[in-house]
């Protein structure tokens, strides 16, 4: 799978801003693939799915599409999508838990992504609101977890979108490991 290059992303963006409006087809047909795998990196590891990978896609490009985007290139575009995906899974695991005791309980690891080892047991709606601490806490090691676990991106990628160094991307990402595998054995 060849990524959407990072113009084309931004100049559909741009086209789309503009008032063009078959820039969001154009936009979501270049990134598909890509959102696609992003998606199954989401899923991963996950006993029982509260949507499948396709659905979960869709999901946030409903989200995503439904007006035009402040994302401004191609790495913005993805940190909002991966965001975009997060959201449109917690909200299908909180519609499944809502009519039935412990619906919440779709178990994963951050292994696949992340190399993190989490407590057995731990639900997408735990690490939901793990996140969200650590968002509230700093912010940048939060979007640093999620530009790994949920995109899948390499410690130097993730340095260039974030504007900072590659062993600042490894500290953060130690550290949210530790911090995250506390907060989730509690």
């Amino acid at each position: 799978m060849t990524a959407p290059s990072a113009s084309s992303v931004t100049e559909l963006l741009a086209a789309w801003r503009a008032g063009d409006a078959s820039a969001p087809d154009a936009l979501a047909q270049l990134v598909y693939a890509e959102l696609r795998a992003m998606a199954a990196r989401r899923l991963a590891g996950s006993a029982r799915r509260p949507l499948q990978t396709t659905e979960l896609v869709h999901e946030a490009f409903e989200r995503l599409l439904g007006e035009p985007l402040s994302a401004v290139d191609r790495s913005h575009f993805f940190r909002t999508a991966a965001l975009a995906l997060r959201q449109a899974l917690v909200d299908a695991l909180r519609r499944e838990g809502a009519g039935k005791r412990g619906g919440d309980a779709v178990h994963v690891t951050l292994d696949a992504a992340a190399d993190v080892a989490m407590p057995d047991g731990v639900t997408w709606l735990a690490v939901e609101e793990a996140l969200q601490a650590l968002e509230r806490e700093d912010a940048r090691k939060c979007r640093v977890v999620e530009l790994a676990l949920l995109i899948g991106l390499p410690q130097a990628e993730i340095a260039e979108v974030l504007a900072i160094s590659v062993p600042t991307v490894e500290r953060d990402l130690r550290f949210a490991r530790a911090w995250l595998r506390d907060r989730l054995e509690r």
